[in-house]
C-alpha cells in the first residue's frame, strides 16, 4: 500500500512538472520544482528519524511504517508486549545479512529474556562500534562489574547514562534508574528517543512489580 502510494505521488509531481512546462514554465525551473519537493521530503524523514524531539511525530511516523521489519521492532517496544518483541526480534534476525545488526537484535532478545549467556555470545559476534563497545558494557552492568561499565568508545551521548541505568535497574534502585533514565532520553533524539522512553517505562515497571 505505502509503495503504491508513494508511486502516485511521484507521478503527480512528474505530471505537474510536466504541466508547468506546457504552461511556458521552462523544463529546468520545472525539474528543479520537483527536486525540491523530494529533498524536503529526505530532510523530513531524517529528522524525524534523528533529530526531532517530538515524539508524537515519531509516534506517527513508527504507526505507519510498522509493517517494515526496524519499525515493526520499534512499534513492538510501544504498544507490544515482551512476548510480541521478543517474536520480532528474532523474525527481524533470521532475515538479516549483516552480522552487526543480525546480533545485535539477538543481544535485545536475549536481554528480553533475561538470559545473559545468550546475551554474551551475541555481543561476541558484534565487531562495529560504538554497538560493540556499548553490548559490553551493558553485560558489565548485569553483572555488576562497574569498572567495565565505561567506555570513550560510546560515542552517542544516550549511551553512558543508558548502562548507568541498567545497572540501577538491577539494584532494584528506582531512584537511581529514573536519574539515568532521564539523562539518556534527554541526551537522545529522534527514533533512539522514542524507543529509550518505551523501554525505560518497561523497566520501570520491573521494578514497581519487583
Amino acid at each position: 500500500m505505502r509503495i503504491v502510494k508513494l508511486t502516485l505521488f511521484y507521478m503527480a509531481i512528474i505530471v505537474l512538472a510536466m504541466a508547468l512546462s506546457l504552461a511556458g514554465v521552462r523544463m529546468s525551473v520545472a525539474l528543479g520544482f520537483f527536486a525540491l519537493i523530494v529533498m524536503a521530503m529526505i530532510y523530513r524523514h531524517i529528522h524525524i528519524l534523528y533529530r526531532t524531539n517530538n515524539m508524537q511525530l515519531v509516534d506517527k511516523f513508527v504507526r505507519a511504517r510498522q509493517k517494515q521489519p526496524f519499525f515493526a521492532h520499534i512499534y513492538a517496544i510501544a504498544y507490544g508486549s515482551r512476548a510480541d518483541q521478543i517474536a520480532i526480534l528474532a523474525h527481524v534476525a533470521s532475515k538479516n545479512k549483516q552480522p552487526t545488526i543480525k546480533y545485535n537484535y539477538l543481544f535485545n532478545k536475549a536481554l528480553l529474556e533475561e538470559n545473559l549467556g545468550a546475551a554474551k555470545e551475541a555481543a561476541q559476534h558484534i565487531d562495529k562500534e560504538p554497538i560493540k563497545s556499548y553490548t559490553a558494557c551493558y553485560i558489565a552492568a548485569l553483572e555488576g562489574r562497574t569498572s567495565d561499565m565505561h567506555s570513550d568508545k560510546l560515542t552517542q551521548p544516550w549511551m553512558q547514562p543508558a548502562i548507568e541505568a541498567a545497572y540501577a535497574h538491577q539494584l532494584k534502585d528506582k531512584g537511581e534508574f529514573e536519574r539515568f533514565a532521564g539523562y539518556s532520553i534527554d541526551a537522545a533524539r529522534g527514533v533512539q528517543k522514542y524507543a529509550l522512553i518505551h523501554t525505560f517505562e518497561q523497566m520501570t515497571t520491573d521494578i514497581t512489580k519487583s
